[in-house]
């Protein structure tokens, strides 16, 4: 039996420095069936000072949360 949308329990994903790891799991759950039913709340971890390549990483991965579409609502900090 399928819930009515409101009963759905959020996808939380917490995301740093990875940036193909986070599209291979965004791909992942956009493929659930009720991802469109579904809100996604993503964490994004600040990059080490002083770490050029960190910063950069970090940056990609922000690009890639705040670009997702293909679930009922998208949040990210």
């Amino acid at each position: 039996m399928i819930q009515a949308e409101s009963n759905y329990a959020p996808i939380i994903l917490f995301v740093y420095n990875r940036p193909y790891q986070t599209m291979r799991v965004l791909l992942s759950l956009k493929k659930n069936t009720i991802a469109k039913k579904s809100k996604i709340i993503i964490f994004s971890d600040g990059y080490k000072i002083n770490n050029l390549l960190d910063k950069k990483k970090v940056g990609l991965v922000r690009y890639i949360i705040k670009n997702i579409t293909g679930f009922r609502s998208e949040e990210h900090t």
